[in-house]
């Protein structure tokens, strides 16, 4: 029998989230436990806790990046040599992220005493290894506040649909470092994350699918949060069938400039497990703004250097290049010839 979960992230209206402050340090009822966390699934496909410290890294470092004309295209070159600045910033942002197994996460009581972020609940640390095989270690603090569960049933002859589900309010800030005066500076995060179970049964039989959705907003500051900020949507699907498991992961960001959308941008991860053997492939695709194309990434190991492979489409034509760290940059080699060094955001 093929068992089929659905686990979907909703783009967050403003509105939807004006309850979100920043943290109160209630944080009561969290589906979170401060420990080394294998324990805490979503659902079991992701980490809860992974998927919080990628949602709020990564809207927070697109976020850092306004308005210093990272998404502008080069001014030299044509066609993906035109594109590459725009490409790089989303590559920086993911980079951490890009090798599923080797992304770590830690989740302890907070007990900071920086007044931003002491009366948060929690500290979530997330490692990763960016493109030379680093460790790459970001800081989360958030407070996750559990409401009532609520249960519906509905009967329609010989079929019983039972529908239930709990909403957790999430609020936190992203630890972004350091300004040239020494003092900290965070991107404070809000939103709600909705579990669901519908369970379905007729005949004596008994279908169960599950359901979750993650809305989250980044921005600066309560003051410029209605006008500058950071959208996410993110959407997971698993497929279980024959002992064969697919799963696709999509996160789509829409960037807000003075209340105006100026990007939005799909980036997805499809994992293969066969045989025993998984394999992941990763797509970028920008939807609106500056930026163009569609771009298909691949991590690979050759001899001790990591190697990153991109496969592009833009204006009806394929191409690819290749990316390696080479000390603070990025360095790209395109197959059509030409080499560009671009700056790592970290």
């Amino acid at each position: 029998m093929k068992k089929f979960i659905v686990l979907s992230a909703l783009l967050c209206a403003s509105l939807a989230l004006t309850a979100c402050g920043e943290g109160s340090g209630n944080g009561s009822g969290s589906a979170l436990s401060p420990e080394d966390t294998e324990a805490g699934t979503f659902y079991g496909i992701e980490s809860t806790e992974a998927v919080y410290g990628v949602a709020a890294v990564t809207t927070a470092k697109l976020l850092s990046e306004m308005g210093t004309g990272a998404n502008s295209a080069l001014a030299a070159g044509s066609g993906v040599l035109e594109e590459a600045e725009g490409f790089n910033k989303y590559f920086n942002m993911l980079d951490s992220f890009l090798e599923k197994g080797e992304t770590k996460t830690v989740v302890t009581a907070n007990s900071s005493s920086d007044p931003a972020v002491k009366d948060y609940d929690f500290r979530l640390t997330i490692t990763g290894k960016d493109a030379a095989g680093e460790d790459t270690a970001h800081t989360v603090y958030f407070s996750e506040s559990k409401g009532e569960p609520k249960t519906t049933t509905r009967r329609d002859e010989d079929e019983t649909t039972t529908i239930e589900s709990v909403t957790y309010t999430l609020t936190g800030a992203v630890d972004m470092g350091e300004d040239e005066a020494g003092n900290a500076l965070y991107s404070l995060m809000s939103g709600t994350r909705v579990e669901q179970t519908v369970t379905e049964e007729e005949d004596g039989e008994r279908e169960v699918e599950r359901v979750g959705s993650l809305k989250l907003k980044a921005y600066k500051s309560e003051e410029t949060s209605a006008q500058d900020y950071v959208l996410l949507e993110h959407t997971l699907t698993s497929e279980e069938e024959q002992g064969e498991t697919e799963s696709e992961s999509v996160y789509t960001y829409s960037v807000y400039a003075a209340g105006k959308l100026t990007e939005a941008t799909e980036v997805g991860f499809e994992t293969e497990t066969e045989h025993g053997e998984t394999e992941t492939e990763y797509e970028v695709k920008f939807l609106s703004g500056a930026t163009r194309g569609s771009y298909e990434i691949e991590r690979k190991l050759v001899g001790s250097k990591t190697v990153i492979e991109v496969e592009y489409f833009l204006d009806g034509e394929r191409g690819s290049f290749t990316i390696e760290r080479d000390g603070e940059n990025y360095r790209y080699r395109f197959s059509q010839g030409g080499e560009l060094d671009l700056r790592d955001f970290d």
